[in-house]
């Protein structure tokens, strides 16, 4: 039986497509070639639902612990195989599924500022979806996804998500990293992911390729291109040409532009919100987060209210 060492559960729009890139990049390494399996969060009710998930927004490609299985049947010689699956973090049932299945797996997780994160999330909602972006009604307290009680505020809300990793997991198993950190210094970053999975840490990646940039689409028909053809893209993506698969990413990412930024009151009024999780979350991963709470500094001559800002996500 052929399964995962690590796995990439989260959280969404912190970094995780990018991580997994990197990853899959290291000759020591062996990536499932389906990103997002999402096996460990499916599970049906008596009456066949969805015990987690949104149709709308969840794929769930791997469904059988032996299709699972198979994913990994071509390890070869590679000293650490993983998987990457955001959906791990957020659903509650994942991480006993994930510990009963494989107890000695190393967990990775990207954080990311929970405002940054939940506007990114919703941004990728809009994109997927095909809804058009409207300041008017996005950028406003009464916002959809700016709802304490939407997926997009819930999934933002770290503590308990990690909490039951941290109850399930040792500690030493768990690895987190910070997606701030992860634009600033990405050397040291996923150097430290090929550590903490026992490879060598001296390898670098080609981080000139864009992973999963967000923001608003300059032309929404290319981008419904790429939304709408989803399924079929991520079922040939491990027989395209890594080469081919960069020039798509970067052909993906020249079409998007930048976000309007969240009018500081907005951003004002949901930090406030976080605080108390933020800190929760530092104490229970033994990592400060205080950067997440400094106001971002307005640059020369920008005006409160709606101004171009920078909310492209990995």
């Amino acid at each position: 039986m052929a399964l995962p060492s690590f796995i990439v559960i989260g959280a969404a729009k912190a970094g995780t497509t990018a991580m997994h890139g990197y990853l899959a990049e290291h000759p020591e390494v062996f990536m499932s070639e389906v990103k997002e399996t999402n096996h460990f969060a499916y599970e049906l009710d008596a009456a066949g639902n969805l015990v987690y998930g949104v149709p709308e927004l969840h794929r769930f490609p791997v469904r059988s612990l032996t299709a699972y299985e198979n994913l990994f049947a071509n390890i070869g010689a590679a000293k650490a195989a993983g998987e990457t699956s955001p959906i791990y973090l957020e659903c509650p049932h994942t991480a006993e599924r994930i510990r009963n299945t494989i107890p000695d797996v190393r967990i990775i997780c990207g954080l990311r500022n929970p405002v940054d994160r939940a506007y990114s999330d919703y941004l990728m909602y809009l994109r997927g979806t095909g809804r058009q972006f409207d300041a008017s009604r996005d950028l406003s307290v009464a916002a959809e996804w700016v709802q304490p009680d939407s997926h997009w505020m819930r999934v933002s809300c770290y503590h308990d998500l990690l909490k039951r990793y941290y109850d399930t997991f040792p500690r030493e198993r768990i690895h987190i990293f910070l997606t701030g950190e992860l634009k600033r210094d990405p050397v040291r970053v996923v150097q430290d992911v090929y550590r903490f999975i026992g490879v060598d840490p001296g390898f670098t990646p080609d981080f000139d390729t864009p992973y999963n940039v967000g923001g608003l689409p300059a032309s929404p028909l290319l981008e419904r291109a790429f939304t709408a053809g989803a399924a079929i893209r991520h079922a040939v993506e491990p027989w395209v040409p890594r080469r081919t698969l960069k020039w798509m990413r970067r052909v993906r990412a020249s079409n998007m532009q930048q976000a309007p930024a969240l009018p500081p009151e907005l951003r004002a009024q949901l930090m406030e919100y976080f605080r108390d999780d933020i800190e929760r979350t530092a104490e229970l991963i033994g990592t400060s987060l205080d950067q997440w709470l400094v106001p971002p500094t307005r640059r020369p001559g920008q005006v409160p209210g709606i101004a171009p800002g920078a909310s492209h996500a990995m």
